[in-house]
């Protein structure tokens, strides 16, 4: 993609005369620079540079990011020296060049993952004082995309993937929705190419389905609303659909998942769009739980809307989105202008970023499961709305509203329904918090794994370590004994075998297996990969401990019922109170499981004992079962059975 000098400077006719004469400047600046220099497809390089100005040119960026979307490669390719480049062009510019230059490859030399996470990590944190930095690396990507057939077919497919998990989300996070929908239908058959093909497949049949009816819809609002509400069908990217469906393509079925309908209202008067949707609502029958008031309550990126999910027949619903022109361009028309500002939300969203661990693997884990997931809308019982990531716990919410919360939470309320303090939260969900008298550190580091905000795990962490050794030791052994039972592992080998301790030390990079278990005391260290090292060297490893173990039967196993499901048995043992069948059904029921076998015992003098059998589709079914067991009052103990 070629975008030709004079196009370029046609195209920023919207800055003064001194901004253009500036940005003419520091193209022929960038054409010097670059002189000689060729792409991967042969052509001059500084043709890149000047598509992504040009991209940007289009949002009616400023001219300082103009001038460094002409320069930005200029240091990473030795173009020219840092001393050189901040003495000709200025600190402003040099600022936002630096941000999106990638770190020395000599100094991770062999190993990629991490230069690459340093470098995005040294991009972020710089965004987080000036968006202009995500714009910029946005349409430095774009570009790449676009021309990506230049690449081998492995780098295709290293930078499809890298796109679709890290820039992807970014372009959803500041709204450039139609950049999203781009990188995802490039990046999909290049990064997925066997699951592309059967998903492009079924959706296009799918969708040949369902089109006479939603066509047969939009002509019928559009004469039986007023003439200023236009109606679009609007598709979801095949790519957005494989993820929201988590790969299973029978969810396809559920025609609500498949595009929408959105009613655009000339007028610019939000109400406007309140008086459409009960139009609408006359017509025809919604799903009342469906509705999401996005106007009162924008998302982070600035987006706006009514949301609403409409029964065209018994088995066909369609999701509809109803906004007003302004609305609608701000999502597909986006000027720079219309986000780069000190008061929008993202900005306290990338202030998280200072507190991401420094390992490479856990600050991507932390930056895909908080600032890059989709958001959602908590609110208090007084009114009060917080947004907090997709999958968030009864805890994030808790250190949200405070983070002197955390060690007095015994539970929550959703919705009026007493819940576990780890219980996901969905949108809109109104949520009260159930706090003790007094400190209860207990379940703290057992809390790591379900907490989705970097700000809550660093918090409680930081919390945690300020117990004493031997009670963070205590912790760690305590939580990897319930991950034992949860297995059904052997925990007596763990805890007691000196060289089966030293082998996992080792494994986990840890001197002694004391310091394993305060590194799970005090979260540092996931208890869930300790398992799995610990199940890999019973399971794997031709040692004398394995054959026993064998021959003993006391490896642990499941029963398949089908190929999408196990059945896995386990014991609860409680202290007998009222209501406690019902705490216990009901903690399996809300995670839509099936209870195959449920039998009560009485244990002399006041304890109980629960023999159940559930089905589950994947162990971390059963684990989050297991984990929310534990905290429901009265119960001692949670031991699955082999």
């Amino acid at each position: 993609m070629i975008i030709p000098e004079a196009d370029f400077l046609r195209h920023i006719t919207y800055l003064s005369l001194p901004e253009q004469a500036a940005v003419e400047k520091t193209l022929r600046a960038a054409v010097r620079l670059h002189e000689g220099q060729l792409r991967d497809s042969g052509l001059p390089y500084v043709t890149h540079p000047i598509a992504v100005a040009d991209y940007l040119a289009h949002l009616e960026a400023d001219a300082v990011t103009l001038c460094a979307a002409l320069l930005h490669d200029v240091i990473e390719d030795d173009r020219c020296t840092h001393e050189e480049f901040l003495q000709e062009f200025g600190e402003e510019i040099t600022t936002l060049v630096d941000a999106v230059t990638k770190l020395s490859k000599l100094q991770y030399e062999g190993r990629r993952g991490e230069r690459q996470i340093a470098s995005l990590r040294k991009l972020l944190l710089v965004a987080s004082e000036d968006l202009r930095v995500i714009l910029l690396k946005l349409a430095d990507r774009w570009h790449n995309i676009e021309t990506i057939d230049g690449l081998s077919p492995e780098k295709k497919s290293r930078v499809a993937s890298e796109t679709l998990d890290i820039y992807v989300p970014f372009a959803r996070l500041v709204g450039l929705y139609d950049l999203k929908i781009r990188f995802e239908q490039i990046c999909f058959p290049l990064a997925f190419p066997i699951e592309h093909e059967l998903w492009h497949r079924e959706v296009t049949q799918m969708r040949a389905s369902l089109d006479a009816k939603r066509q047969a819809f939009i002509k019928r609002i559009d004469s039986e609303t007023a003439a200023h509400v236009t109606p679009h069908l609007t598709r979801i990217s095949e790519y957005e659909l494989f993820k929201k469906l988590q790969g299973n393509v029978r969810r396809l079925k559920d025609t609500q998942n498949i595009d929408s309908v959105v009613l655009v209202v000339d007028h610019d008067d939000p109400l406007s769009c309140y008086d459409v949707l009960g139009k609408v609502h006359m017509l025809y029958p919604f799903r009342m739980l469906s509705f999401k008031d996005l106007i009162n309550m924008p998302q982070p990126n600035g987006y706006r809307a009514l949301h609403t999910t409409i029964f065209l027949s018994k088995d066909h619903q369609l999701l509809l989105r109803i906004q007003t022109r302004s609305m609608y361009e701000f999502v597909h028309r986006r000027k720079i202008s219309s986000w780069i500002r000190k008061d929008t939300r993202l900005t306290s969203v990338l202030a998280s970023l200072s507190r991401l661990p420094s390992h490479h693997e856990q600050f991507l884990d932390d930056l895909k499961s908080d600032l890059l997931a989709d958001r959602i809308n908590i609110f208090t019982t007084s009114g009060e709305i917080f947004s907090l990531p997709q999958r968030a716990t009864g805890i994030d919410f808790a250190f949200a509203l405070s983070p002197d919360h955390i060690p007095y939470l015994a539970g929550i309320r959703i919705n009026g329904e007493m819940r576990e303090a780890t219980a996901e939260l969905r949108e809109g969900d109104t949520v009260e918090l159930i706090l003790l008298d007094t400190a209860n550190p207990a379940l703290r580091a057992h809390w790591m794994e379900k907490v989705r905000t970097v700000d809550a795990k660093e918090a409680i962490k930081e919390n945690l370590s300020m117990n004493p050794l031997q009670q963070q030791e205590m912790e760690g052994r305590s939580i990897l004994q319930a991950e034992c039972r949860k297995r059904a592992l052997p925990s007596w080998w763990i805890f007691y075998l000196t060289s089966l301790q030293n082998q996992l030390s080792m494994a986990l990079g840890q001197s002694s297996f004391s310091d394993v278990l305060i590194a799970i005391g005090t979260g540092r260290l996931s208890a869930s990969k300790v398992m799995d090292i610990y199940k890999e060297i019973l399971v794997l490893s031709p040692t004398l401990s394995q054959r026993v173990l064998k021959f003993l039967h006391l490896l642990p196993r499941t029963r398949v019922l089908s190929t999408q499901a196990t059945i896995i048995s386990f014991e609860i043992s409680a202290l007998d109170r009222k209501g406690l069948i019902y705490d216990i059904t009901k903690c399996i029921s809300e995670r839509d499981l099936n209870i195959s076998q449920f039998g009560v015992y009485a244990v002399p003098p006041s304890d109980s004992l629960y023999k159940i059998t559930v089905e589950v589709q994947k162990f971390e079914e059963f684990s989050d079962l297991f984990d929310a067991l534990l905290q429901i009052p009265s119960v001692k103990t949670v031991l699955r059975k082999l």
